[in-house]
C-alpha cells in the first residue's frame, strides 16, 4: 500500500518505520524542511505540511491508499477545520486511521468503554465527527496516556505535587499503539472506533511513587482523596481483532 502519515513526530516517526517493514510505501509530513534528511535515511518520503504556510497536500494524493493522522491539536489553528481540509485534499477510497484521545470521555467514575459520554465540544471529538460525517472509511483509535522511549509522565511529576492519589492510571506503550495500526491495516478494519488503553490501572499515587523509585527520581508528594476517575476500558479490540497488549505500563 501507498500509505500517507501526517506527524512523522514521536509515534508517526516509529510507527512509519514498522510499517516499511510490511513492504509498504511510505510518505511521512514533517513541520521542518530541516527534518526531510532523516525521513530520507530512513526510507520515507518525506513532504512539508503544517496546516498554516503548508497546508496544501505536495504528494500524489490521488494514489494514497491509507492516510494516517498523528498530530494533537496544539499544533492546530482550528483542530477540526484542519481536519476537514486535510482529508478534503485526499480521494474517497483512501482509507483513514485517525489517532484521537481518551480525553474526549467525561470525567466520570468508573470503567468507561466506547460508548461511553464524550465532551461533545472537546476539539479532538469534533475532529472525530468531522471525519465520521465525509462518508470516508475512517478508523478512529483514542489513546490513553502514552509511553515509551524517552516518555513518561514521572519525568514531568518528579518533585511535583500530585492530587487525587486514588485516581486510576490509563495508559498505553508506544509499541502496542503501533502494533494496533499495523493490525489495522493487515485485517483492513474500517468504520470502527476503540480504545488503545493497557488492562491495569493502578491508583496513581502509588504507580508514581514506584515509577520515581525505579528510574531514580525525586519522588512526587502524593495526597490522596476518595476520588478514584474515570478507567478506560481497551478491551474492545483485543475482542474483535485478537489484539494483544505485549508492554506493561
Amino acid at each position: 500500500m501507498k500509505i500517507a502519515i501526517i506527524g512523522c513526530g514521536w509515534l508517526g516517526l516509529p510507527l512509519a518505520k514498522e510499517l516499511l517493514k510490511n513492504d509498504h510505501f511510505i510518505y511521512g509530513s514533517t513541520t521542518s524542511i530541516n527534518k526531510f534528511e532523516e525521513l530520507k535515511v530512513a526510507s520515507i518520503q518525506p513532504f512539508l505540511y503544517d496546516g498554516f504556510e503548508n497546508k496544501k497536500i505536495t504528494i500524489p494524493a490521488n494514489e494514497i491508499d491509507c492516510l494516517i493522522i498523528s498530530f494533537p491539536p496544539s499544533k492546530s489553528f482550528d483542530y477540526p477545520v484542519q481536519i476537514e481540509q486535510l482529508i478534503q485534499q485526499f480521494p474517497v477510497t483512501c482509507k483513514i486511521i485517525f489517532t484521537s484521545s481518551t480525553s474526549v470521555y467525561q470525567d466520570v467514575e468508573g470503567e468507561i468503554d466506547e460508548l461511553g459520554s464524550v465532551k461533545i465540544n472537546h476539539p479532538v471529538f469534533l475532529a472525530e465527527e468531522k471525519l465520521n460525517q465525509s462518508n470516508r472509511s475512517v478508523t478512529i483509535l483514542r489513546l490513553a496516556g502514552l509511553i515509551g522511549d524517552k516518555r513518561h509522565p514521572i519525568l514531568f511529576l518528579s518533585g511535583k505535587n500530585i492530587d487525587h492519589g486514588n485516581l486510576v492510571v490509563n495508559l498505553v506503550h508506544q509499541l502496542d499503539v503501533i502494533a494496533a495500526v499495523r493490525c489495522l491495516i493487515e485485517k483492513q478494519i474500517w468504520k470502527k472506533t476503540y480504545n488503545l488503553c493497557y488492562n491495569e490501572h493502578p491508583k496513581k499515587g502509588d504507580y508514581y511513587l514506584g515509577k520515581a523509585t525505579e528510574f531514580g527520581l525525586l519522588p512526587p508528594s502524593v495526597q490522596f482523596s476518595k476520588l478514584i476517575g474515570k478507567s478506560i476500558d481497551g478491551n474492545l479490540i483485543e475482542r474483535e481483532l485478537g489484539f494483544q497488549y505485549a508492554h506493561r505500563i
